[in-house]
């Protein structure tokens, strides 16, 4: 009997609960898209930036231009945005100084193509147009080759001319049907009709 007590108590020593860890401090640790270094440098050169990035908040289109004038590449870019989960609505003037703040097509493509592909809405944003009819006509259309699409369901969303005071061409981006066997619509520019006085017209696009 005794040595049996005695195994019995070796056995539950032996499959005693490990002593308590008290937790450790959470800290947030660099974004997967950006290396140690690309991090350091944008807390040192845009701390709002970074302070946004490692709190996982929305970004804002100035953080976009911050993180395109360090040097970052648009695959980082647009990977810090989807993480973010912001969703950008781009006006005619936005996307010009986008362009002119260095931020790549791919980036502005992305950007565009948030209120789709991250909150589930219209991909295409209408941007501010004025006058909404137009007197000068619109170049040809650009032929783009889309880039290889995220995935199997993503449809083609072509590109544009918008108008803002001069012709601004907007890149075609893929972008997640809102129901199943929808196709996008493309609309565009077209001359007056229905008592319009002349010029040209932009017809929405939608979802059929």
């Amino acid at each position: 009997m005794a040595a049996t007590l005695g195994l019995l108590v070796a056995g539950c020593a032996s499959q005693s609960t490990p002593p308590y860890q008290p937790p450790t401090s959470q800290t947030v640790s660099a974004s997967p898209a950006l290396t140690s270094d690309q991090m350091a440098k944008l807390c040192q050169e845009a701390p709002d930036t970074c302070r946004r990035v490692q709190t996982g908040q929305p970004l804002l289109v100035a953080d976009v231009k911050a993180m395109a004038k360090i040097g970052f590449g648009s695959d980082a870019i647009v990977t810090l945005v989807r993480n973010s989960r912001t969703v950008f609505h781009l006006t005619a003037n936005v996307i010009i100084d986008l362009k002119n703040s260095g931020v790549s097509e791919q980036v502005i493509d992305f950007l565009i193509s948030t209120p789709n592909s991250i909150a589930g809405s219209t991909p295409v944003p209408e941007p501010q147009t004025s006058p909404y009819t137009v007197q000068v006509p619109p170049p040809s259309p650009i032929d783009e080759t889309p880039p290889p699409t995220p995935g199997p369901d993503y449809a083609w969303v072509d590109g544009d001319w918008i108008w803002n005071g001069g012709w601004v061409w907007v890149g075609g981006h893929w972008a997640l049907p809102p129901f199943p066997h929808a196709f996008w619509f493309h609309g565009g520019w077209s001359r007056g009709w229905g008592g319009l006085r002349g010029g040209f017209h932009r017809e929405r696009g939608h979802w059929r």
